[in-house]
C-alpha cells in the first residue's frame, strides 16, 4: 500500500524518544507498505463509530490510521503511547 503521513503523525513521531518504539514503528511501516490490505497486519482493530479509522497495537503504543477497504493508500494519523488521551479525537 502507499502511505501518506498527516501533520499530527509527524509531530507525534518527532516527540518520540523511545528507541524501541521507533524501531517497532519502522518495522510496522515496512509491513504496511508490503501489505495489500489491513487484513494482512496483526493487532488491527477498527474504532467504534469511525468505520474508516483503525488502530494498530505495537507494544505500549498505538498507530492510528485511516483506511478505506480496497484503497491503495493508507493515511497515518498518529503514533502515541496508550493512555486516556490516545483516542481523544476519535471517541
Amino acid at each position: 500500500m502507499k502511505i501518506d503521513y498527516s501533520k499530527e503523525f509527524d509531530k507525534s513521531v518527532d516527540k518520540l524518544k523511545d528507541k524501541i518504539a521507533i524501531k517497532r514503528l519502522n518495522i510496522l511501516i515496512a509491513k504496511l507498505e508490503a501489505a495489500n490490505s489491513l487484513k494482512e497486519i496483526a493487532n488491527v482493530k477498527s474504532m467504534e463509530n469511525y468505520p474508516f479509522i483503525y488502530r494498530i497495537r505495537t507494544g505500549d503504543y498505538r498507530l492510528l490510521v485511516e483506511y478505506y477497504d480496497g484503497a491503495i493508500t493508507i493515511l497515518l494519523l498518529e503514533y502515541a503511547k496508550r493512555n486516556e488521551k490516545t483516542y481523544r479525537n476519535y471517541n
